[in-house]
């Protein structure tokens, strides 16, 4: 295979005046060839360009001279370009345009975005030369950014990079490339501080020019995962168009909504907006179906209740909805609008609670010295409360109104009965604050399932531990940590902690060192338990019944040992089981002939040797090396010498 040409790699290597030189003399050589004239054509472009902005134009007229006459190969395509390109640069127009590239080149992009501003005022930009100025736009706008980096970005700074985008936008490049996402991304970071309405921006850039590559999340040199460029824009542009009222805007955005709603159905905030927009559009049946499913996913949140009331005709349906957004906050700050919807819907039946809901309302703007909301003033001149006197309704008074709201969303979904368990408590990690959440158990089979809600939950913050209960859950089957508590009741006719799975099982192995001891059940089914909770001595070997449950994380289902007593059961031979097998013993290791594991503490014990017969007791075991289940011996004993060696063991012995 043919090398780099010695013109080509010194002019590569910045030695262009060498180069030339070196070119100069192979073309003037006899039987010169058509690489020798291109090398000598492309020492002349780059001598044209290195001194296209020059003030003095006498030396890149020399230059565009020699490269006039030059006859250049016929089949170089490439280089045919590439010198229509340079012999254009005669022009002091086009001289111009390389002065301002160069600028870019040199690290001065605001100075390159005022030379490329004023070419193309102009209309002295071709197609090229717009992409490489709308690159020095991108440039300048990345060094404000960065010159903002951990501080507030000034109004300055703003508008600098708006006017760039702008003139971005006037450059008319709508189409897919690298350079138009660029541009996307600022502007979609600039509209997180509500510097720059996205919707605006991406009605102009076209939507429909997303690249492959900005469908997919991307990861970055220190390992944090970003979700997909087209999400993040979509998320953001919906939920600016259903705010802002512009039917233009919304109408717009919807078909890219539902494109991403598809694309990532587990992105909540899609469909949220998604309801926004279709009730902003006066499609209230689809509004109200979309905003029921995915209020599902956000049960416990007292906005997701006020959305579903806003969407239903029926007042009662609205009553009901409201007093659950309730029941799911009484901040102040937050719930006055569902608070005075509420009101007004109990004001006729209930006028002494309505009052009180109001002047709850007034009486917090007031402390907050903020203004009153119009429809408390309106509420409070009503004659109705004039009349009534004040009573202050408790969380028992908006659960009479729940449960219409609660089968609205909920009804399909099974009662299952479980029982209250502890509280524990979840580390915050990087300046997050502790979590105090509280253990379920849910009746399940083979094992009880445990999961957990919010230990202020209101349903459960107040019941004692075992108290029987019952749930509606649902579980995401790619996730089953994910699993969401939708409802919680008592159960009168239940007893305490009766959903927990009691289960035959065998003490493996004990630790006294740690204080554990280890007992296992079935295949995949085993745990620890402190020897301090268990109520007698206990003994490898030892049947007990256990009281455990089945949890989920993101490795994987684990089992939770909750206490064990001692059983008279007989333990089954899946678990455990005699035996009498001759053995096989390697460095202190024991292998029985059908490949029950002995270790080496037994092996010692019993005095096993290579080649006995051995009577014993093993136990199912999870070899961690191999990721298997096979047996361990937990007790042995030599019933003497071996008097039929295997045939691998005569062989051994003549070896000797």
């Amino acid at each position: 295979m043919r090398g780099p040409r010695p013109v080509t790699t010194l002019r590569k290597s910045g030695r262009l005046d060498e180069a030339f030189q070196l070119a100069s003399e192979q073309a003037a050589a006899p039987g010169a060839d058509d690489w020798d004239l291109a090398d000598l054509a492309w020492c002349l472009i780059a001598l044209v360009k290195r001194h296209a902005s020059d003030r003095d134009q006498t030396v890149l007229r020399n230059y565009l001279g020699q490269l006039s006459k030059l006859k250049v190969p016929a089949d170089n395509d490439l280089l045919i370009e590439q010198r229509e390109r340079a012999l254009a640069l005669a022009d002091s127009d086009r001289r111009e345009v390389m002065a301002a590239r160069a600028l870019g080149k040199d690290g001065r992009h605001a100075d390159a975005v005022r030379a490329f501003s004023s070419l193309s005022a102009q209309g002295l930009l071709t197609t090229d030369d717009k992409v490489a100025y709308g690159w020095e736009l991108f440039r300048a706008s990345q060094a404000v950014f960065k010159a903002a980096v951990g501080t507030e970005i000034a109004v300055s700074a703003v508008n600098t990079i708006k006017r760039h985008l702008n003139m971005y936008l006037k450059l008319g490049i709508a189409e897919q490339g690298l350079l138009h996402t660029c541009m996307l991304q600022q502007a979609e970071r600039l509209s997180r501080s509500d510097h720059l309405r996205l919707i605006a921006f991406a009605r102009l850039w076209d939507l429909g020019s997303f690249r492959p590559e900005d469908f997919r999340e991307s990861r970055h040199d220190d390992g944090k995962v970003f979700p997909p460029l087209f999400e993040t824009v979509i998320q953001r542009a919906s939920k600016e168009a259903a705010n802002g009222g512009s039917p233009a805007e919304m109408r717009y955005i919807s078909p890219y909504l539902e494109d991403a709603m598809k694309r990532f159905p587990e992105n909540v905030w899609l469909k949220l907006n998604m309801v926004k927009l279709l009730r902003a559009l006066d499609q209230t049946n689809e509004a109200r179906q979309l905003a029921t499913e995915f209020a599902r996913s956000k049960a416990s949140e007292y906005w997701t209740w006020e959305l579903v009331g806003d969407l239903e005709a029926d007042p009662a349906m609205r009553l009901s909805c409201y007093a659950k957004a309730l029941t799911c906050s009484d901040d102040d700050t937050f719930v006055t609008k569902v608070r005075l919807k509420f009101a007004a819907l109990i004001a006729a039946d209930y006028p002494g609670q309505a009052k009180a809901e109001v002047e709850r309302v007034i009486g917090h703007r007031q402390r907050e010295g903020t203004r009153i909301p119009p429809d408390a003033e309106l509420l409070a001149q009503t004659a109705w409360f004039a009349a009534a006197s004040p009573v202050v309704g408790d969380r028992a008074f908006y659960d009479r109104f729940k449960g219409q709201a609660e089968e609205l969303l909920f009804a399909h979904l099974p009662w299952t009965d479980a029982s209250v368990g502890d509280e524990f408590v979840i580390k915050g990690q990087d300046g997050q604050k502790d979590r105090r959440r509280r253990r379920l158990y849910v009746r399940a089979t083979p094992l009880t399932l445990e999961i957990s809600v919010s230990a202020s939950h209101p349903d459960v913050r107040r019941l004692p531990p075992g108290t029987p209960i019952k749930v509606q859950t649902e579980t995401p089957p790619k996730e089953p940590w994910k699993t969401t508590v939708h409802r919680i009741q008592t159960r009168p006719d239940g007893g305490q902690d009766d959903v927990l799975t009691e289960t035959l099982g065998v003490i493996d192995h004990i630790n006294h060192a740690k204080g554990v001891l280890h007992f296992v059940v079935a295949r995949g089914v085993d745990g620890t338990l402190p020897i301090a909770q268990f109520p007698d001595r206990a003994k490898v070997g030892q049947a007990i019944t256990v009281r455990m449950a089945r949890y989920h994380d993101r490795k994987g289902p684990r089992t939770r040992a909750l206490s064990a007593v001692p059983s008279k059961q007989v333990v089954p031979p899946s678990v455990l089981k005699s035996f009498s097998e001759h053995t096989e013993v390697r460095n202190g290791l024991g292998f029985t002939s059908n490949g029950i594991f002995i270790p080496p503490d037994v092996v010692a014990s019993a005095a096993v040797y290579d080649g006995a017969m051995v009577n014993g007791v093993a136990v199912i075991n999870f070899d961690k090396k191999r990721g298997t289940w096979g047996w361990k011996a937990i007790s042995a004993e030599s019933a003497g010498p071996n008097a039929f060696a295997s045939s691998w063991n005569v062989d051994e012995d003549c070896s000797d």
